[in-house]
């Protein structure tokens, strides 16, 4: 007898093998993170050093699921190019590409973010920002583990919240729309609490002369909804892959849709920072 089907999970069981991975997979990076803040290591690191680890750090989000692919019932029917755990890869891969080469100026110049790594090692857009800010390169491979993490998990907390608001069965009738409400509220409420966390931990005292925010209360108070804006954009988009009763994507559309959801975070974020000015006092 099968067990039931987990409130939490995909349908899918290539997707649900993944989502379970990249999730297991979540703490073991954090510890390694934390470790080289709290250790001094990055004090002492050059660019092999940071971008060592950071592709460390990302290296088994691919390698891991690619060796393990023929070996695993759930993953061996499909293709590894058509798996989800490649698509979702791909799909992260080009978001956080568009966000750390365009997008991590408007955190200098609006949020007052400031780098300070012993690193020479760069890439970011030659025309996009007004500061002299640059992007470390091991900034690439170590963003790509962080948004796999917040993407899978909140990917499945909104499924589990979905499930419970019966969202998945209901007919389209007006009393649909409430639970589309709260559904809304719930995604609003995890994009803007992970903001917020990655900016307490990562802007700590332990790095902060490598890394630091100009005003970092205003950043968490108000910067924390900037940020929240990638995943206001992505979540609802990323979600819908492979997702049963929905149809299986290919690797091409997951790419153009990932470069559809960078573009849409560029335009929102360009006319808050419009709106709002920057945040540094």
């Amino acid at each position: 007898m099968s067990p039931p089907p987990s409130p939490w999970f995909s349908d899918d069981p290539g997707k649900a093998w993944a989502e379970r991975f990249f999730l297991i997979y979540t703490p073991v990076w954090i510890l390694a993170v934390a470790a080289v803040m709290l250790s001094g290591a990055l004090q002492r690191w050059g660019d092999a050093g940071f971008m060592a680890f950071a592709v460390a750090v990302a290296a088994p989000l691919l390698l891991v699921p690619a060796l393990c692919h023929r070996r695993v019932p759930a993953l061996a029917t499909t293709s590894w190019s058509n798996s989800y755990w490649f698509k979702f890869n791909l799909w992260i891969f080009i978001f956080v590409w568009i966000g750390t080469y365009f997008l991590t100026h408007y955190f200098f110049d609006v949020l007052g973010m400031r780098y300070a790594f012993p690193t020479r090692w760069t890439l970011d857009a030659a025309l996009v920002g007004r500061g002299d800010g640059e992007v470390p390169l091991f900034m690439y491979p170590l963003t790509q583990a962080y948004f796999v993490s917040y993407h899978a998990a909140m990917i499945v907390a909104l499924r589990r919240v979905r499930r419970a608001l019966g969202l998945d069965h209901l007919s389209q009738g007006t009393s649909r729309w409430p639970r589309l409400l709260v559904l809304a509220l719930a995604t609003l409420v995890l994009a803007y609490g992970v903001a917020f966390a990655e900016t307490l931990f990562m802007a700590s005292d332990a790095i902060s002369d490598l890394f630091w925010y100009a005003d970092k209360p205003r950043m968490l108070r108000y910067g924390s909804l900037f940020y929240a804006c990638y995943f206001l954009v992505s979540l609802p988009l990323l979600a819908r892959m492979d997702e049963p009763p929905g149809p299986v994507f290919s690797p091409g559309r997951a790419a153009l849709e990932a470069l559809a959801a960078g573009m849409l975070v560029f335009m929102i974020l360009d006319a808050l920072a419009l709106l709002l000015g920057p945040l540094v006092i």
